[in-house]
């Protein structure tokens, strides 16, 4: 028996609920007995079709010649069955051209490039077609089988690139560069001597956590001058989201204030080199949207369609964070950082029993009063220092969940 909507809006609740589960679950069951008295043995035992433009299997529309692109209005169908919808690539090209001659403009020469994430490529074509005398080596990082159909072919007529077909969310991956032999003649600079000119990271950033989880480890690894930074104060160009991006660079006054703005804050420079050309999303990136998208759409999240931008980040040459208190800085970021809505002086005992013996120390720098989300960096300073003398500070700050660690050369993202 189906009631309309109006009579079942006149069952109180309760019943209601009892009535709906009993029908979904009679549906599921009726659908089920009629599957399975459609199923045979001998349906079994027919091999299994694989669906047209699998992971691994060529899209019907795909082109022969994969030096060059489809039309990207195809992209959506061709790389269909690539399981990475949170990966954003640039498809555009001349966006992509845009992007390349800001990235590395008019007067850089003998560039050795690391490009992490590029999809099928259409960034790394624009790299390419710059005046040669400005890129010596691009090292491109791709796992992708469907993208590396197209990013092989470039590899075969140019002799400056280089693919290592596996992900940048594994620092074995990088590991590998150096053991190719493809850093070897870069020179390490001091870090007061300023941007690194020779050695360049670029990179789409994927919108999930990991993204944030990656740049996060890479801030972290500048005080240490671990990774690349051991050559110095290398540049980084990253195409990120607009929530990303906020994240990164939110003020004391910013809700969106977190622990990853005060890694940043501490360690490098933020700029923006492109915006207003790479909107709107839909004309410049791939994956397009199935549907046009909400023109409220928020970019407090981390779905496909949020606004993009092109970053440079430059390492400081005045850093705040003393390489050795780093685990400090950790411990009591990560610590306070649960509570970030509460004052300081109702949460600082977190850090261990008795830091409310810390306050009095901190009057002259810190109001009690102030949330830990409005802590300024110089002020994160330092509580730091004032924690590190305390004689009853916690020995063991090691925290489980941490996602930030050192770079020890091998090991996956997510390890930690």
């Amino acid at each position: 028996m189906f009631l309309s909507r109006s009579a079942l809006n006149r069952i109180p609740r309760i019943s209601r609920h009892v009535l709906l589960q009993t029908r979904t679950a009679s549906y599921k069951t009726s659908t089920r007995e009629a599957r399975s008295k459609k199923t045979t043995l001998e349906d079994f035992a027919q091999p299994k079709k694989k669906k047209t433009g699998s992971r691994y299997e060529t899209h019907p529309d795909s082109p022969e010649d994969k030096t060059n692109l489809p039309p990207r209005e195809k992209w959506r169908q061709i790389f269909a069955w690539v399981p990475v919808n949170d990966r954003v690539s640039l498809s555009n090209p001349y966006t992509a051209k845009t992007v390349a001659e800001r990235f590395v403009p008019e007067g850089d020469t003998d560039k050795v490039i690391i490009e992490a994430f590029p999809g099928p490529g259409q960034l790394t074509r624009s790299l390419l077609a710059l005046p040669k005398e400005r890129i010596k080596r691009l090292i491109v990082l791709e796992q992708e089988p469907k993208y590396l159909d197209y990013l092989r072919p470039l590899a075969a007529l140019d002799p400056r690139l280089t693919i290592i077909p596996f992900t940048a969310l594994e620092w074995d991956t990088f590991d590998q560069v150096e053991e190719q032999g493809l850093l070897d003649d870069i020179e390490t600079f001091q870090w007061d001597q300023g941007v690194h000119p020779k050695l360049q990271f670029i990179s789409h950033l994927p919108i999930t956590i990991y993204g944030e989880q990656l740049i996060a480890q890479i801030l972290r690894l500048i005080p240490n001058r671990n990774w690349l930074f051991k050559f110095g104060r290398v540049k980084m160009n990253l195409l990120l989201s607009e929530y990303v991006w906020q994240r990164l660079t939110a003020s004391p006054e910013n809700v969106m204030r977190c622990k990853l703005s005060v890694m940043a804050t501490a360690t490098a420079d933020f700029q923006t080199t492109l915006y207003d050309e790479l909107q709107p999303y839909a004309e410049h990136f791939h994956p397009a949207l199935a549907k046009k998208p909400s023109e409220t759409l928020k970019i407090s999240n981390r779905r496909i369609g949020v606004p993009f931008r092109a970053v440079e980040i430059t390492p400081l040459e005045e850093q705040v964070i003393n390489p050795d208190k780093l685990d400090t800085w950790d411990y009591c970021i990560r610590r306070l950082y649960v509570r970030k809505a509460t004052p300081l002086k109702q949460c600082i005992e977190d850090l261990g029993p008795g830091a409310q013996s810390l306050i009095p120390k901190l009057n002259a720098t810190i109001d009690p009063e102030t949330t830990i989300r409005e802590i300024t960096v110089s002020q994160w300073a330092s509580l730091i220092k004032e924690f590190d003398a305390w004689p009853f500070a916690p020995t063991d700050l090691g925290i489980n969940d941490a996602k930030l660690d050192n770079y020890g050369g091998r090991g996956i993202l997510n390890r930690f």
